[in-house]
Order: C-alpha cells, then structure tokens, then sequence
C-alpha cells in the first residue's frame, strides 16, 4: 500500500504539519536505533565498532533521517542525502545485511508511537505508510551510494592489471597507479616518495586535491617521515612500511599517538585515514613507497579495501623486475625485429610545427622518427628505443639526420626555409662518433648549418666535464642551433643551460599539461623559466600547447615559439610547404580571448603590483592602464556575474595602494572563479573537433 501514496505530495505536507510536536521526538529516536542498529551487528574487527560515536557521526554528516518527518521533504533531497550517507557507509564497511536488518528494526519501531498520536485511524495508517514509504527510498538511496563505491573499486583494480603491463617506468607506473587510485570516492592524496642519504622522506610524486601543498606543508613544518625507528618522524606508517616491507594503516591519523607529529597537518590537509605501502625490488629490498590518504576513518581497514591494497601489491611486485633498468621489458623476436628494421633502412620521419608565437608563422620543425611496419603503419620510439645498442643509436641518428636534409633541401626548392631539430642522445656529449656523423653529412649534402637544430634530451648521466665541453665547442663551431629538450623534468635542468651553452630552451609538456587542473604552478613555471632564459641570452619553446587558452597563455608569458596539437600534429614531410602556406595564428595579448590567457595576465599583473605596492603612484599608474583582464570579462564572459563583481573589488583593492589582507583574498577570489572559467573553456575544447583544425584555418 505505501508503495502506492504519494509521500511527498500536498496531503503528506499537511499531515505531517499537523503532528510537527510528536515528529521531532520520533525522528530523535529513529537516529538513535540507526545507529545502534548498525552498530549491534558490527563484528569486533569491522571498522564501525572501532570508531567512537563522535567520529562516527562527524564522518557520515547529515543524518539521512534526520528529515524523514518533514512536511517540505521532496524525494530527490531524500535520496540525494541517503546516496552520500550510503557512499561513507561504504567507506567504513558497512555490509548490506545490516541495512536491511535495521531498517526492518526502525519500520517496526515507528508503527506504535503513530499509533497514539491524535489522528483519525485512517490518516494514522496513511502516516505509517507515508513514513514507511520514505524509510525504503532512504534505503535505496543508501545502496545505491555503496554500490557507486563499488563499483569504482571494480574499475580501479581492472585498471590496475592494465597500466602493469604498459608503464615503462617505475616513476611513470607510481604516477599512473597514483592517479587511478584517486579517482575513488573519498580519496584525497597520494605520494610516491624516497628517502634521502638521511633517511628522511622526499615526495617524487604527489597527486589529488592537496598537489600544490602537501610537500611544502610537511617541509614546512619539519615533519617529513623518516625510515629510520630511533627517530621520531620514523615511527609511523610510512618508516614502518620500509622497515617491515608491509603494507601499514591508521584508523584515524588525529587518534593515533605515533601520528602525533601529523595530527596538525592532518587537519590542514583533510586527512583522515591513511595506508603506507613500500615498493620492493627483486630482492625484497624497499625502493620507495606510496601513500594513500583518505576522507573516511578506517577506510583501508575494510576487507574490500585489504583485497584491493593486496591486489595491488601483487602487481607491483610482478611489475618491479621488469621496470627495475628503467626500460621496456621486449622479447628478444621484437628486439631483433626492431633492429633489423633499423638496418634496412625502414625509418620515416614526421615534422610537428614549431610556431614563433609573435608572428603566428612557422619557425621551425621537430623532427620525430618512427620506424616502419610491412603493412605501412609505424613504430613508435617508446617501443624500439629500449631495443637499441649504442651502434643502433648512433645508426639511428645517421639516417634520421640524411632525411631531415634531404626534406630540407626539398622544401627550399618548393619555397620554404625553415629549420629542422633533430633529437640529439646524451651519449652524444661523450662519444665524438656523433659528431663526425654530422661533419661528413654536411659535407656530402652541402647544407647551410644554420638550418639544423640539435635538441639535446634530458638526463642526469651527461658528463659535463671537458668531453662534454669539448665536444660541445665543436658542434656549435659546425654553425648549427643547439638547444635543450624537454627542461624541468629533472633537477639539473636550469643548471645545464649555462653548462651546456645551448641557444633554446624547450618546456617540457609534463609541466603545461596540468595547466587545466593547476594554472597556477602551470604558468608560473613558464613565467619565471621564460624570464630567467631571456635574462641569460636563451629562447623559450613551450611543448603541449593543446588548446587555445594554453597558445595564448604561452604567448602572454613571453615564450618565443610553441608547438603541441593545438597547433598541428605530426605531419609528413610533403605536407609541410601547403601547411605553412595556409596556417595563421593570431594571439593579441591586450585582448586574451580565452581564460588562461586573462589568468596569465593576471598572474604578470601581480608579479608588476607586488614590485609597486610600495610606491601609491605607481600603483595608480598600473591601475590605470587599461587592463587585458578587464576585457577578457567584457568581452568573453559578461554573463559570469561572479567574476565581474570579483574583480570590481580587487580594482578597488589597489586604486589608492595595496592593503595586503584585502588585497590577498580579493586576488583569491579572482583566481578561483578565472580558474574554474579555465576547466569550463577547457572542457568545451575538447569535443570531437580537434584544436588544430580551429587553430589553423586561416582567419
């Protein structure tokens, strides 16, 4: 019958109006028995019975039946509530069988009370069957929230057997796994992170919510873990996890006393419960070990969650042989295959356009190699490169550079000079072969130097010592472009430009990748390593650039040239000359179109008030200047109220000199509503219509 009534209609409204006084006592009561009917069916060893009532109902938030008698209840906020109570359910292992058996505990219990109330019999039965109808909807609402849980554990670990067999790298596969782990409900963060010669933990890798803060948070308040147990900071997960080689969890981090020195961050950081697990070698020794960080209490206490963190173990320790060179693990027949191919002479070269992001023309080529299959599709480098010896490389280089300047040569008689860059291995700063290669192919196919550039890749194994040096004196007297690859994927990087004297810098698109995601780190890498390679005489190429907003935000920074899809996609050497005839690309930096490019003004502009926000007059002078944020606003998002009132106030904040406080939250708020205008641009940028193909129409 309660199926059958409208629970949520005018005539439940003005029953449930009618006997408000008797409803709140009844709701306390239905609370109550939840929970001690939860409670009563945990074993000892589920995390339910572990947790005090305090962090038991801090964590699940508002109660789903704390509305059940409200006259104004509509179902959809019903369920909305029971679908997130049912989600942190889940996360402290709250089984099926103990809803049901509850629930049938608080439909017997409400019966009785409504029975007394002061009702004609027929509106008593339809007020129990009101209330009995909205007690199974909240039901359903909660499994459905522990089966959406569910079901993204199930995701997570087919993912997890996935990216095992196809990451070629420890970093790479800890990253990988670290990101497909955060995508379960209530995951907060995860570290990947190795001692130093002290013991002392150094995050390599940090994902989720608290990317920006976590590692400066812990250094910041000296309390990064250590592996060592006579040190304080060495007694928790994270040192017990390397000293053990298992894998460690805490109920509650602000509960446990050998967490105390984290209990602070804890809080900051939004840290409840935590798992530590060390990364072995064949040998059984620890390597690293990556952390998990969860919203929930207990959540790695659970029998699901013990499956997955064993299951991912497991992988793990098949994966570790395998990445433990650093390289792709290939079956000898491949490897033979690759290097036969190579022999013949099977190799293509495609060209991604480089573009000086002032004119919006061609500046220059990088060339990429691919070896070829019999049936006329290509090898990618990730998969033959690890499949070559030092004479392989060398051959490599040999063929790759003969086809750049036969291209070369062919684009100058179609009309086009232009620049190829070829990749150049760190072994070629040690092994003069390279360079000899080099010499004997200008000779044999006279070509104007200038026209060649050579990218030197990044590694920490380059000797710079007299070799290095000495080598590199050599190529640059061949009159040929040097430049440096792929900059801020190791820490040495900045140090190798002045050591390595090259003329260019490229950014690698590791870092602008997460320009969608994080702005902020972002573009204030490309900022200030684009100030600090034009003030030591280099140029700046940022890779990556996928979308409108990245080319504009790139170009208002100061980087000189820009390449990534968004531009073009690697494309065959006879395609090259009608591509640059037809391409154009306009970006006015007084006028940014897209909001990564307001945000990179707005960045440039607080970089210029923080240096006048002592002199008034000079603040009035930047206040004054029309300002490409303000357009950006007018002409682009007039209808976002919320940012146009945003920044009304922070212009207000700096007319008359900058108040810090004032100032500070004003550029907060600015920043968080220009950063979530970036993820909707971004988002629209993506359909099936790629960027290149908007990008390169002729306007």
């Amino acid at each position: 019958m309660h199926d059958a009534i409208d629970a949520y209609g005018p005539r439940a409204s003005e029953v449930l109006g009618r006997v408000r006084p008797h409803t709140e006592p009844l709701t306390r009561d239905l609370c109550a028995m939840f929970h001690r009917g939860l409670l009563a069916r945990a074993g000892p060893g589920d995390v339910a019975s572990q947790l005090t009532p305090d962090d038991f109902w801090e964590n699940l938030g508002p109660h789903p039946l704390s509305r059940l008698l409200d006259p104004d209840l509509k179902e959809y906020t019903l369920r909305h509530s029971a679908r997130e109570t049912g989600r942190v359910l889940a996360y402290i292992g709250v089984e099926n069988a103990w809803l049901v058996e509850t629930f049938d505990e608080l439909i017997s219990g409400l019966r009785r009370p409504i029975e007394h109330w002061p009702l004609p019999e027929k509106e008593s039965r339809f007020l129990q069957d009101l209330l009995v109808s909205r007690l199974m909807a909240s039901l359903g609402g909660i499994v459905a929230g522990q089966r959406q849980v569910l079901k993204g554990q199930q995701r997570v670990v087919g993912a997890i057997t996935h990216l095992i067999e196809t990451c070629t790298t420890l970093s790479d596969l800890a990253r990988a796994l670290l990101e497909t782990l955060l995508t379960l409900d209530g995951m907060v963060a995860g570290t990947f992170a190795k001692p130093d010669k002290n013991g002392t933990m150094q995050y390599e890798i940090v994902v989720g919510a608290t990317t920006e803060r976590h590692a400066s948070t812990f250094a910041n308040y000296q309390r990064l873990p250590n592996i060592h147990g006579d040190n304080p900071l060495g007694r928790g997960p994270t040192g017990c996890a390397w000293r053990s080689g298992q894998i460690q969890r805490c109920l509650t981090i602000i509960r446990e006393p050998l967490l105390a020195p984290w209990h602070e961050i804890a809080r900051e950081l939004g840290y409840v419960s935590y798992a530590a697990m060390p990364i072995l070698d064949t040998n059984r020794e620890p390597q690293a070990v990556l952390s998990l960080y969860h919203s929930a209490p207990g959540y790695f206490l659970t029998a699901d969650r013990n499956t997955l963190l064993d299951r991912l173990r497991s992988a793990l320790s098949v994966a570790i042989p395998r990445l433990s060179r650093h390289t792709a693990s290939i079956h000898y027949t491949a490897r033979a295959d690759y290097r036969e191919r190579l022999a013949q002479g099977a190799l293509t070269l495609l060209y991604q356009p480089v573009v000086d992001l002032k004119t919006g023309r061609l500046a220059k080529v990088e060339a990429l190699a691919r070896l070829n299959n019999a049936d006329g599709t290509h090898i990618a480098p990730a998969h033959f490169l690890p499949a070559f010896g030092a004479s392989d490389l060398r051959r490599l280089f040999a063929l790759g550079l003969r086809q750049a300047i036969t291209d070369l040569r062919q684009w100058e008689a179609c009309g086009l000079l232009t620049v190829a860059a070829i990749n150049l291995p760190a072994q070629a700063l040690s092994d003069p072969e390279y360079l000899a290669i080099a010499k004997s192919m200008l000779n044999e196919m006279p070509t104007d130097p200038s026209r060649l550039a050579f990218e030197l890749l990044e590694t920490d194994d380059v000797d710079p010592g007299e070799t290095a040096r000495g080598l590199l004196a050599q190529w640059r007297a061949l009159g040929v472009h040097l430049a440096q690859d792929d900059l801020g994927s190791g820490y040495s990087s900045l140090l190798r430009m002045e050591r390595l004297a090259v003329d260019e810098v490229k950014i690698d698109q590791g870092f602008v990748g997460t320009a969608a995601r994080s702005p902020r780190k972002a573009l204030q890498f490309i900022h200030h390593l684009t100030r600090l390679a034009h003030d030591v005489g280099l140029s700046v190429v940022v890779e990556g650039l996928e979308s409108r907003g990245l080319i504009e935000a790139a170009t208002i920074l100061g980087a000189d040239a820009g390449q990534g899809y968004a531009i073009s996609r690697p494309i065959t050497a006879n395609t090259l000359p009608s591509w640059s005839r037809d391409f154009r690309l306009s970006v006015t930096p007084e006028k940014p179109f897209t909001a990564l490019g307001a945000y990179a003004t707005l960045l440039l502009r607080a970089a210029l008030l923080s240096l006048a926000r002592t002199r008034v007059t000079l603040v009035r002078h930047v206040v004054a200047e029309p300002c490409a944020i303000a357009t950006y606003i007018e002409t682009m998002a007039p209808g976002n109220v919320a940012l146009n009132e945003a920044y009304r106030i922070l212009t207000e904040t700096i007319r008359d000199g900058v108040d810090p406080d004032r100032y500070e939250e004003a550029h907060r708020q600015v920043e968080h509503l220009l950063c979530a205008q970036i993820r909707r641009e971004e988002n629209a940028d993506h359909p099936d219509e790629g960027e290149e193909t908007r990008l390169s129409r002729r306007r």
